[in-house]
């Protein structure tokens, strides 16, 4: 406890208000894109696939459960076993499972990830440990106040809010990085354009109907108006005819004046079909299926079934960035024991479909009854009736005592040397 205090102390990042040597955001440094709208990790926020994609991807690893397994010999095989209980880095690393004031499990995953995903790189801090010296406590960090350097042996050097911090310290997360860089990539600043065209997109749908939709051209008058008449004109239209309450509304012109819209609609301007192209884009970009992001206009390439489909995310997507947090959480865990991930929720089929490969795995003696009514969240059978893996389905269980029913068939008169 004293140890953690003096990091907190030490270590703990103020406010950016409260310190103006701190690196400034990235949406403050108006990165413009080809389409004129600046695009950064907040303004990227506000387009709807984005957002969408990131919040599939950090509320489904931060919804998997985090096991500490430990490779054990039995009978010459190496086999895996779950620590129970787990250590308190796997099973509470922000505090904020007993305590309201510190972040969940699942809501401290969820700020990692977030930063990840939009920036790169995400960053915790260790303010505790264990008395040998293991980390048990974590405080997760904004990317803007963590700057990464590498020293001449290669290794990292940080400092938070221009304080030095030692790399031991620093749980760093990266995602793409290229060779001898210190941080991973932005994927929203390699992708500023397509996601520019997106924003640029949605703002010219909500102008084009808030504006008034088809009333937008201009007013014919034969003769000449001067200054005061056109104005009195375009005004007494605009108040009658634009605006979204007033759109597709009749408009009554006399005096010979004729109205000659000159805008284009969105079918014309393809409005809907950029929308839909920057969707895949940015599904493209983050690895999200379409069908996730509602694109069920066309066939997929993820398989087929919902199985398949959650097995090819599983595979493409999801297994980097949970190998990424698993990597660093095993770290921080005493060889050899590891941090892994449990995905089984997510390839959970049908009830038919989970029943019949439930039956192949019990026939083929590889999981016992009370592990199959373990996944399916229901307690184990009294007395341990369901932990033999080699009693078949179709028969007693082997330690069915005699004349217990269902035993055994009974002998026949001739069988028991009884006289008919």
């Amino acid at each position: 406890m004293i140890l953690r205090r003096a990091l907190e102390r030490r270590y703990m990042p103020t406010s950016t208000t409260d310190n103006p040597w701190s690196i400034p955001s990235n949406g403050s440094l108006g990165a413009l894109s080809a389409a004129g709208v600046p695009v950064t990790e907040d303004s990227a926020m506000q387009l709807t696939a984005v957002a969408a994609c990131v919040r599939i991807l950090s509320t489904t690893v931060a919804g998997l459960p985090m096991d500490a397994v430990r490779m054990q010999d039995v009978s010459g095989t190496q086999i895996r076993r779950t620590l129970e209980p787990p250590p308190l880095i796997v099973s509470d690393p922000f505090g904020g499972a007993n305590n309201v004031a510190y972040p969940t499990r699942r809501q401290g995953f969820v700020q990692l990830m977030i930063s990840l995903l939009l920036r790169g790189n995400a960053y915790a801090l260790v303010v505790a440990r264990d008395g040998f010296g293991r980390p048990i406590r974590l405080v997760v960090l904004h990317p803007d106040r963590v700057t990464p350097t590498s020293a001449a042996d290669g290794s990292r050097v940080y400092k938070v809010n221009r304080t030095d911090v030692p790399a031991a310290d620093m749980v760093h997360l990266i995602g793409m990085s290229v060779p001898e860089s210190p941080i991973g990539m932005s994927v929203i600043s390699y992708a500023r354009q397509s996601i520019g065209l997106g924003l640029a997109a949605e703002e010219f749908g909500a102008r084009f109907f808030g504006a008034g939709a088809h009333l937008s051209g201009v007013i014919e008058v034969p003769g000449d108006l001067d200054r005061p008449k056109a104005r009195e004109l375009k005004e007494s239209f605009e108040s009658g005819h634009s605006g979204l309450r007033n759109a597709h509304a009749v408009g009554v012109l006399t005096g010979g004046a004729a109205w000659k819209p000159i805008s284009i609609s969105p079918e014309d301007a393809q409005f809907l079909g950029t929308r839909s192209a920057q969707n895949l884009d940015v599904a493209m970009l983050f690895g999200i299926p379409p069908h996730m992001l509602g694109q069920v206009d066309r066939t997929t390439s993820w398989g087929t079934g919902i199985e398949q489909q959650s097995l090819g995310f599983l595979k493409y997507t999801l297994s980097h960035w949970t190998g990424t947090m698993e990597d660093a959480w095993s770290a921080m865990l005493p060889s050899p024991q590891q941090a892994r991930f449990n995905a089984d929720a997510l390839l959970r089929t049908d009830t038919s479909g989970r029943y019949a490969v439930y039956t192949q795995a019990r026939n083929a003696a590889l999981l016992t009854i009370d592990e199959i009514r373990a996944k399916e969240d229901l307690p184990p059978l009294p007395d341990g009736a369901g932990a033999d893996p080699f009693a078949p389905l179709n028969s007693a269980h082997t330690d069915t005592p005699a004349g217990d029913g269902g035993a055994a068939t009974p002998k026949s008169a001739a069988e028991s040397g009884q006289e008919l």
